[in-house]
This record gives C-alpha cells, structure tokens and sequence, in this order.
C-alpha cells in the first residue's frame, strides 16, 4: 500500500482530492476510513481531518 500523504483543507471533498492526484481517472470507489464511497458521491462526500483513504480502480474482467 502507497502510505502518501495529501495536503487537506476544511471541507475537502474525495472530488478535491482525486483531482490533486495521477492516475485517478479510473477509480470507481474509494475507502474512506473503512466506509466505501462510489463515484457518484465523491463531490458530496467530506474527508474529515487524518482520514485513511485508499482508492479502489475500475476494473474489467472477461
């Protein structure tokens, strides 16, 4: 797991952060703090202070 740290501001949102970060363009869901959030929530959804987020890609299968 890539343990990077972000700068945060008050009221960030998962929308904020994924743009600040590569390589997000796919990313389908993210874990906040062991909660799962989808892409439609991401604007909506704040990040609170010291949170653990791991990002969760799009992924295809055949």
């Amino acid at each position: 797991m890539d343990d990077k740290k972000i700068e945060w501001f008050d009221g960030m949102s998962v929308a904020d952060m994924l743009e600040d970060m590569e390589h997000t363009e796919f990313c389908a869901a993210v874990r906040l703090n062991s909660r799962i959030v989808s892409s439609p929530n991401f604007s909506a959804t704040r990040i609170p202070d010291h949170s653990i987020i791991q990002t969760l890609p799009l992924i295809a299968g055949g």
